[in-house]
């Protein structure tokens, strides 16, 4: 037991000492990923790079891109979107999953969709109104914060 508390202490040392902070370098547009370079191509046709990070952890790298519009986007290290925020604008339709976008306008149809989120397969959404839900790998609705 005494050993096992040691080494829990010494590997939170490890990690409070500075090993897991991000490491945040700016990245030139075709240093992307090209799946990321396609993705801002297709759904943002005509926007421009203002700004792109790369952030290298320990466990994980991600992009962090700014568009001329004010759209903030993350990528994860093989350039899958994880985060789109377009405030004000909607995101784009094609990247909402079909069912999503189906319970939004049947249940908020005045509002749009203006972030989301994945991380393990569910959808974390923000809508023009405030609303946030969250949705499990079913689509199915667990969480509304209004």
């Amino acid at each position: 037991m005494i050993k096992i508390k040691f080494w829990l202490m010494a590997l939170a040392l490890v990690l409070d000492s500075g090993l897991c902070m991000a490491d945040d370098v700016t990245v030139k547009a075709n240093e992307l990923p090209l799946k990321a370079q396609s993705f801002i191509a297709k759904k943002f046709p005509g926007k421009k790079i203002v700004r792109a990070e790369k952030d290298s952890e320990v466990l994980r790298t991600t992009y962090e891109v700014l568009l001329n519009n004010g759209t903030e986007l993350e990528f994860g290290s093989k350039g899958a979107w994880k985060r789109i925020k377009c405030k004000p604008n909607a995101v784009p339709e094609s990247t909402v999953p079909a069912a999503i976008g189906k319970y939004v306008r049947q249940k908020f149809p005045q509002a749009k969709i203006v972030e989301i989120e994945i991380d393990y397969g569910r959808y974390e959404i923000e809508l023009s109104n405030g609303t946030e839900i969250k949705f499990n790998k079913q689509f199915k609705v667990v969480n509304i914060d209004r």
